[in-house]
């Protein structure tokens, strides 16, 4: 008995040694720089009909399709991290017309039984005809049509599913999201393919905000690199201080939103220098981490969050997180360079079409070129065949 409590004392002293040891730091290089690239299939042009599911679509597919995965250096938190997305190139094209496209929500689990979110990661994509909405009914999509379509994972996905994501926190997401171009930059001139600098940015719910204020953020910071042409966005949180004030507008109600409230409440916390405060003065309940920020035990916003901490917001007297929640919004207060295209179903009851007409408003006042498309009776998930076809043709028409 005592040689057996030994053996036990020596394996748990040991597995301690092991998980103590300190992970060592990546070796530094310049942020974009492209690490590795792996060939991941070809898929032919008479194949890829067969891939996209969610619509007809032989009259967009002209091209076969090559796509790799790429890993590149970003930074996350202030600390280097190698980040990971794929890259669609078509067949027998000249000149490279690049797009970001930027994906929706997924929910960083991985349960056999429920959801599995590296089976919707853009660089797990192996080709095939299942999950992966996303990458195969509009990134697989525009690059059949001749563009060269860059799907960054984002941190908390794929390489960095140990870290959690940014959601919702556009300044941070950013960071991870230019790197990727980047990086793909490096790859076309080492493949010797020919790139003017001109970009076109998309996405959608989610990924519709990383597009609008990749928009923004690229004119500002990085237009030496890039010449945004264009962005195209599906019902995407604009205005995220309209978003949530309507949230606490019906605080004691239950709310679907409630959740994506929650979690990025608890992002813009994290990943916000001037707050970082402890969770517990936030919310009525233990959150420990982004998942049980997630899966909050209730559908109504008073009896998730502490009533002083939702008052403070709704009188304006907590100065900090508004600060934050006003840098978030992207509605209004800067001049678009290029044309912005925002696509929105009127009864989308995720994401409030207040959103796209209140950008349509507050960016069209500012001088910028706006687009709003509106689809009557339109929800969150019916609108994908209308923008990929259509988001397809305003940049064609701008090539």
């Amino acid at each position: 008995m005592k040689n057996y409590s030994i053996q036990i004392l020596s394996l748990l002293l040991l597995i301690c040694i092991q998980s103590c040891k300190k992970i060592p730091e990546l070796e530094y290089k310049e942020r974009g720089t492209l690490i590795e690239y792996t060939f991941k299939g070809h898929i032919p042009s008479s194949e890829i009909p067969g891939m996209i599911d969610e619509y007809p679509a032989q009259e967009i597919v002209q091209n076969g399709v090559t796509f790799y995965s790429i890993t590149y250096r970003t930074v996350y938190e202030g600390k280097q991290i190698n980040s990971r997305g794929l890259l669609f190139i078509p067949d027998d094209v000249d000149s490279t017309y690049l797009i970001a496209y930027l994906h929706g929500t997924h929910i960083p689990i991985n349960l056999s039984a429920f959801y599995q979110s590296k089976k919707e990661t853009p660089s797990n994509y192996q080709g095939g005809t299942s999950n992966f909405l996303e990458t195969r009914n509009i990134g697989l999509a525009w690059a059949s049509a001749g563009y060269t379509v860059f799907l960054p994972d984002y941190i908390g996905f794929g390489a960095t599913a140990d870290k959690e994501h940014p959601y919702l926190a556009y300044d941070e997401l950013f960071k991870s999201n230019i790197d990727g171009l980047l990086a793909v930059k490096h790859f076309l001139a080492e493949k010797g393919k020919f790139y003017d600098n001109r970009l076109f940015l998309a996405g959608w719910s989610q990924g519709a905000g990383a597009c609008l204020s990749a928009h923004k953020f690229i004119q500002e910071q990085y237009a030496s690199e890039f010449t945004v042409i264009a962005s195209s966005g599906l019902a995407g949180p604009y205005n995220l201080k309209g978003f949530i004030a309507d949230i606490l507008s019906r605080k004691d109600q239950e709310l679907i939103t409630n959740n994506i409230f929650s979690w990025g409440l608890y992002s813009l916390n994290k990943f916000s220098p001037e707050l970082k405060r402890p969770t517990d003065q936030f919310y009525a309940y233990p959150v420990y981490d982004q998942n049980s920020a997630i899966f909050t035990p209730s559908r109504i916003p008073s009896q998730t969050f502490r009533e002083y901490f939702l008052a403070r917001i709704i009188d304006g007297s907590d100065a900090a997180v508004n600060k934050v929640i006003e840098r978030n919004t992207f509605s209004s207060g800067w001049n678009p360079v290029g044309k912005v295209f925002l696509h929105h179903g009127d009864s989308d009851q995720i994401v409030y079409y207040f959103n796209s007409l209140d950008a349509f408003n507050g960016l069209g006042s500012a001088g910028g070129d706006i687009t709003l498309y509106t689809y009557n009776g339109g929800t969150h998930m019916s609108e994908l065949e209308h923008y990929t076809k259509i988001t397809l043709n305003d940049f064609n028409a701008l090539k």
